[in-house]
């Protein structure tokens, strides 16, 4: 609903003016203060392109059944629930001592799921957030693997942290096209 002025049954032009000098200011606030966070946030991102359709990738990015058969395959997910709060498990299929929590923040089916893990041991300042997006785009979709957190990791340490992320999620992408697209999984 726009608020306006009106008189005699006619908008006035000083109501309409008001009304998009707000809403411009307001939409100028939000870019800016996004525009600070991803400033501020040092993140990885990897993405592909795959010949299906977004529900299809949907499920290979939420459903233990698929993660276990593309992402990082040495070790198992454990997803009880696909619902914003509920606990993931993510260890070594060999070792189940080698085990990552995250809580899940957003399901948005076909389009977000996103992961707060817990801080890893050692650096309980840290906050890693995944994402795996998906998008339509020329008969198939575009997945995105993004974790931001990474500015909070000792300086000295940051690049291989990245480095190691970067190359681990060029990877999974890779395995997942493979998977996806009824291939063998390269890695």
């Amino acid at each position: 609903m726009i608020p306006v002025a009106v008189g005699a049954g006619n908008i006035t032009t000083v109501a309409l003016e008001q009304f998009f000098a707000y809403t411009l200011c307001n939409w100028l606030v939000t870019f800016r203060v996004r525009q600070n966070r991803m400033a501020e946030s040092t993140a990885v991102e990897r993405s592909i392109w795959v010949a299906v359709p977004p529900e299809r990738a949907w499920q290979a990015v939420t459903e233990p059944q698929h993660l276990n058969q593309w992402y990082a395959t040495f070790y198992h997910w454990d997803i009880p629930a696909l619902a914003a709060g509920a606990r993931v498990e993510f260890y070594n299929k060999d070792n189940h001592a080698d085990m990552q929590v995250a809580t899940i923040t957003v399901v948005d089916p076909p389009r977000e799921f996103t992961l707060r893990w817990e801080s890893p041991t050692g650096y309980p300042a840290t906050t890693l957030i995944t994402s795996f997006l998906l998008n339509s785009e020329a008969d198939g979709t575009r997945v995105t693997i993004h974790e931001s957190g990474y500015e909070t990791v000792p300086a000295d340490e940051r690049q291989q942290w990245l480095d190691a992320t970067g190359n681990g999620y060029g990877m999974s992408v890779e395995n997942l096209k493979a998977y996806l697209e009824g291939r063998p999984i390269p890695y």
